[in-house]
């Protein structure tokens, strides 16, 4: 008798259970609409003083990179670090985290530096023909 009773309970919580199932499977009138993605990094102000560590010709180098904000809005400025004359900073684009700086070699070829910050910090890379590395740095509060 204990068993016809736990088949019995069994089968009374399933038929309960039945319709609550059934609706959560209901097939929705209409599509639902998918939500736009949007982009949720908003860009970054590039202008301001960064401290970079990098590797230049199998060097170590610490170099500061000033990007000032021009009249007709676009950016420029200057990297110095020891050994190297100041490196003019032709352009700086931004897309959410990352700015990436152009700049005129002391060869007068283009080098490249992509930060990707992360608050005042920055991971990233520089490249310039037949040199480059990864970069690491911060941007002066």
């Amino acid at each position: 008798m204990n068993n016809r009773i736990l088949v019995l309970s069994a089968a009374a919580v399933l038929a309960s259970a039945a319709p609550r199932i059934a609706l959560s499977q209901a097939i929705p009138d209409k599509p639902v609409t998918p939500v736009a993605a949007t982009d949720s990094v908003k860009d970054v102000d590039p202008a301001g003083t960064y401290t970079t560590y990098l590797t230049a010709q199998g060097n170590a180098m610490t170099t500061v990179t000033k990007i000032e904000k021009r009249a007709d809005g676009t950016y420029g400025g200057t990297i110095t670090g020891e050994g190297i004359p100041p490196l003019p900073v032709n352009s700086v684009t931004v897309k959410g985290n990352t700015i990436k700086v152009s700049l005129s070699t002391p060869d007068g070829s283009e080098g490249i530096i992509e930060m990707v910050m992360k608050g005042n910090d920055f991971t990233g890379k520089w490249s310039m023909a037949g040199d480059g590395s990864s970069v690491t740095g911060y941007k002066a509060p």
